[in-house]
């Protein structure tokens, strides 16, 4: 037998409001409306401050953050693939450098890695990123200072390359986590209508039910209900599909 179905996400409750808003101006006739005025005040789309208009404000809200948010978040997820490629370069040219005697077999250690390191810096992380960024540009510098006038620069790509990147990064990084706290704020204040949201769905479904409790006809019941918003759901298990039976076995 079907029974009803609660809302239970922001997604459902404001379908639940919608819905029986939206059936209270089809209804011309009072009489044949199943719920109070007091639930149609708080559902009332010319009032801006009726409780379903700001609950719809705070949701558009988030959806507004989130189309901000996300192309500042592409950008990010560029940028850190190119700061990646600059940081995966720099040390497999400074490693390649090493083995034909161009630089110092100690170089390694001012960019922060072992001295026989056999594999380059791990850049799995937003955070691997800078850091390796930072030593390779803080490294170079201090291995000019170390080296003289036997310094050779690194090139393809120099330290100065990956600094440039590095700023990029960070500047889209700040960006993306200005949008994110942005978009986390908007949620949070949405999820405040949550409760109230919620109480106010059941409420009008109750209301709903007991104007229809007379009808004699359950399934009619049902969906003068669902008009209003009114969600049921089966709750009879789903007949097992019979196992195919084995094919017979030829005759020898």
């Amino acid at each position: 037998m079907p029974s009803r179905r609660l809302p239970n996400s922001m997604i459902t409750i404001i379908r639940a409001l919608r819905k029986a808003r939206d059936e209270w101006k089809l209804i011309a006739n009072p009489a044949d409306r199943a719920i109070s005025t007091d639930h149609w005040n708080q559902l009332n789309d010319t009032v801006p401050t009726s409780f379903l208009n700001r609950l719809l404000k705070e949701d558009t809200d988030v959806d507004v953050a989130l189309a901000e948010q996300a192309p500042k978040t592409a950008a990010l997820e560029t940028q850190a693939r190119r700061l990646t490629l600059y940081c995966s370069h720099f040390h497999q040219v400074l490693d390649m450098g090493i083995a034909r005697g161009t630089f110092q077999p100690g170089a390694r250690g001012y960019y922060g890695r072992d001295l026989g390191a056999t594999t380059i810096p791990v850049l799995r992380s937003y955070d691997d990123l800078s850091e390796v960024a930072n030593k390779i540009v803080a490294g170079e510098a201090d291995r000019q200072t170390a080296e003289g006038g036997a310094y050779v620069a690194m090139q393809l790509p120099s330290a100065a390359e990956v600094n440039a990147q590095a700023a990029a990064f960070l500047a889209a990084r700040n960006q993306s986590e200005l949008a994110l706290t942005a978009t986390d704020l908007q949620r949070e204040q949405l999820q405040a209508f949550y409760d109230e949201g919620l109480a106010l769905a059941i409420d009008i479904w109750d209301s709903v039910e007991f104007f229809y409790r007379k009808d004699p006809d359950a399934s009619s019941r049902r969906i003068k209900c669902e008009r209003w918003g009114v969600v049921f759901a089966d709750d009879a298990p789903a007949t097992p599909t019979p196992p195919t039976p084995p094919a017979p076995t030829p005759p020898p």
